[in-house]
């Protein structure tokens, strides 16, 4: 959890129909925000006017926007439509009663059309309680890019390795993330596997996963 300067603060509340118009939302989609949002608010913005950081290429400002749920949890489509509606990187701060959570997709200009935005992997913290006593100051940087990085990277299941790339990080975190699910899976059918031969080939499938999400962890 951050502590925003209060320079930052925007404070501006979003309707949830303008958010589902810009992007041409489907049914389905506007369905999740009348079920599960109860408000959308642009609370902060982290710009050069606002928190003194130089902006870079890809990094104008930085959004912080609270989305207060209805629900315990909200579909990723939500958070993603919420991404493609506003042009600039995002930080979600999603509100229910099971605490707060934060989230933030990879975003840059597209290289075909810089007016574009492409919408990368997204990392979302688990809920927490609210108390300001867990709120920290914002990672350290020289400009909004730097932060940018640190505020992701803090989401990420893997730290950054000595002078990774950010994208790099980005693609091993991934990775590590969609072979844990391949690897708990394994693990589980392992343990319902009652064959002594059956039990023993899903073993020999899981070491080899067992061993890249070592290497993936590896610093």
């Amino acid at each position: 959890m951050f502590l925003f300067p209060p320079k930052t603060a925007f404070g501006k509340t979003v309707p949830k129909s303008r958010i589902c118009t810009q992007v041409n939302a489907t049914r389905r989609i506007r369905d999740l925000f009348t079920k599960q949002v109860a408000e959308i608010r642009w609370a902060h913005k982290l710009s050069p006017e606002t928190i003194h950081l130089p902006a870079k290429p890809g990094v104008p400002e930085i959004e912080v926007f609270d989305i207060q749920l209805k629900t315990l949890t909200c579909d990723e489509a939500v958070l993603e439509t919420v991404d493609r509606a506003i042009p600039f990187p995002i930080i979600h701060r999603i509100f229910s009663e099971k605490g707060v959570a934060y989230s933030a997709a990879h975003k840059r200009p597209s290289e075909a059309d810089s007016s574009q935005w492409v919408v990368g992997p997204r990392f979302t913290s688990s809920f927490n309680p609210q108390p300001s006593s867990f709120e920290k100051p914002l990672p350290a940087a020289l400009d909004l890019g730097k932060l940018y990085a640190a505020l992701l990277a803090s989401l990420m299941p893997l730290p950054a390795r000595p002078k990774e790339s950010l994208t790099s990080q980005i693609a091993r975190c991934e990775r590590f993330r969609i072979l844990k699910r391949q690897v708990d899976q394994l693990t589980a059918r392992v343990h319902r596997e009652k064959q002594f031969n059956r039990k023993v080939a899903l073993n020999q499938k899981l070491k080899p996963l067992k061993a890249e999400l070592k290497a993936l962890s590896a610093l």
